[in-house]
């Protein structure tokens, strides 16, 4: 049980570490990104998603965002908001959209805006349930799952 207690507050610090600025950026109207870097078996998807009873990094996010995005509507009257996602992988090298079902897509650098992937899909979302279903779709596309 301690153990178990200890993973979650885990999840949780990472989340207050790292995505609760990540998420007020993004609020903000800045792009934001999460990377998950690291050899195979290091704990990147689990950092991300998390497990049963214990929500990663993005289910987080994607709560805290919807919730936010809901709030921000009823308050200010006319507002809209749009939420895109986009889901790729890097795997030897080679940059894949694992929604689009292009591989071999390249990272170019705008002057401006930074860098982007080149053709990489964008989906309109408008709840966490709707992400859950594209990460789902995305992941039998995976080169390792």
């Amino acid at each position: 049980k301690q153990w178990y207690q200890r993973r979650v507050r885990g999840q949780e610090l990472v989340y207050q570490k790292l995505g609760a600025d990540v998420l007020d950026n993004a609020i903000e109207g800045y792009n934001a990104c999460i990377f998950a870097y690291g050899q195979t078996g290091s704990g990147k998807s689990y950092s991300m998603m998390g497990a049963s009873g214990e929500p990663g990094l993005i289910p987080r996010l994607c709560t805290e965002l919807f919730h936010r995005v809901g709030r921000i509507t009823e308050e200010k009257n006319g507002i809209t908001v749009k939420v895109e996602v986009s889901y790729m992988e890097i795997y030897n090298e080679k940059v894949r959209d694992l929604l689009g079902g292009h591989s071999q897509l390249k990272v170019r650098e705008h002057k401006v805006l930074g860098p982007y992937v080149e053709g990489l899909s964008k989906l309109i979302v408008k709840s966490f349930n709707d992400i859950n279903i594209l990460i789902d779709e995305g992941n039998q596309s995976r080169t390792l799952r």
